[in-house]
């Protein structure tokens, strides 16, 4: 997002109740839902983002998630919360933690989303767990990976990629497990100028994908053909 706008609700913007850090913050989660109406920024992110400390994030969710409906869900250690959100554009005046429950359809999908237990409590602990998260690179998240990925893309390319936050940001995390944020900057980058770009387009989630990272390591290695790796895909149309 850092070349383009948070959208507020206007709904939101205009409530009396809620305090001007819970209205950004609701602006931020608001730009990075998906199409699940779900967003999985890390709180060191919203920190950074809005220029303020951790503390005040936990108050700023935890106020949305008492007077605005909003719902979050911790995912385990070393792993961002999911912030499902409420229809806030289609609200109106003073809204309870009850009355601005989810819709119908967004309850459906709470209820079947994955078998972990809903709950709206607000994960306190470290970004990262050294003792689950040995490899993870502690100076990178996925949402670096993503908006690494959406910048170089308008730079050569000329236009902003659609993005899954939900499942390009998994396998984002997946891949910092493995590779330091440097080296997913320069697979992004090799990615981007090679001409599998022009076969697969624009998606996070091809470039992260095993088939593309084993050519990047090719590449690397100084390995001038794939037909080692991809005999039958070379030559295809």
């Amino acid at each position: 997002m850092r070349e383009s706008f948070w959208m507020i609700p206007k709904s939101i913007a205009k409530r009396k109740d809620l305090s001007l850090k819970a209205k950004l913050i609701a602006g931020v989660l608001w730009s990075m839902k998906n199409s699940n109406s779900e967003a999985f920024p890390s709180r060191g992110y919203l920190s950074e983002a809005l220029g303020t400390s951790l503390t005040t994030i936990d108050r700023a969710v935890k106020e949305l998630v008492t007077k605005a409906g909003l719902k979050v869900r911790r995912r385990g250690f070393g792993k961002s919360n999911c912030y499902l959100i409420p229809s806030w554009q289609e609200s109106s005046g003073m809204i309870t933690q009850e009355a601005s429950g989810m819709t119908n359809l967004e309850d459906t999908k709470l209820k079947t989303h994955e078998k972990t237990k809903m709950t709206t409590i607000i994960d306190n602990s470290n970004r990262y767990s050294n003792k689950y998260n040995t490899k993870v690179d502690a100076k990178a998240s996925s949402i670096d990976v993503i908006e690494y990925f959406k910048r170089r893309v308008k730079e050569l390319k000329g236009f902003e990629p659609e993005i899954d936050y939900g499942k390009d940001g998994r396998l984002a995390k997946e891949r910092l497990k493995k590779y330091s944020f440097a080296e997913i900057r320069d697979l992004i980058d090799w990615y981007l100028n090679s001409e599998h770009f022009e076969k697969f387009g624009a998606s996070l989630s091809i470039c992260l994908s095993n088939f593309i990272v084993n050519l990047w390591k090719a590449s690397r290695a100084g390995q001038r053909s794939i037909s080692n790796l991809y005999p039958l895909w070379q030559g295809r149309s």
